[in-house]
């Protein structure tokens, strides 16, 4: 089944992007990012930026988490997949990341949650943009919860470092 990807949440002071590879079923349903109940990427925001609240609305969350310079988006634009599991994407087509610096143009830094994430946009024409316009690229573990190789704690720790703003 073709799934197709959300549009960015970014605003113009934006310096990191934190970007998945597709959106789950539960996301795309709802058309809110990180929508599953058990994934862990809204618990690691409020834990790295008190005034995100998981019980807040979700708009007000994405508020407050561009309101520190973080956005989101997908790496891949579109693709063939049945149900939410990376594993399963077939026909991927990426996003174009090449206008986003003119919508925020403090970007230097882009957080992959999960590989699937970072593979497909090290794969596509994105990783030029990035690398011409000196953006760091860092592949982190997937909040997903199929995910759970790693544990929590220590996932969390390098969510913080990585999302450190200097």
């Amino acid at each position: 089944m073709l799934k197709q990807s959300m549009m960015p949440r970014v605003a113009q002071d934006t310096k990191i992007m934190v970007i998945g590879s597709m959106p789950g079923e539960v996301s795309l349903q709802r058309q809110q990012y990180y929508a599953h109940p058990q994934n862990n990427f809204w618990k690691f925001m409020s834990v790295l930026f008190p005034e995100i609240n998981l019980n807040q609305d979700y708009e007000v969350r994405v508020a407050k988490l561009l309101k520190n310079q973080v956005g989101l988006w997908d790496a891949l634009k579109h693709c063939e997949r049945d149900g939410s599991m990376d594993s399963a994407i077939r026909q991927a087509e990426p996003n174009d990341f090449s206008d986003l610096l003119n919508i925020a143009p403090a970007l230097s830094r882009l957080v992959f949650n999960g590989k699937k994430a970072y593979q497909s946009f090290v794969k596509s024409p994105n990783l030029l943009w990035a690398e011409k316009n000196s953006i760091d690229l860092i592949s982190l573990p997937s909040t997903s919860p199929a995910n759970a190789s790693i544990p929590y704690d220590k996932k969390l720790e390098l969510w913080a470092k990585a999302l450190k703003i200097s």
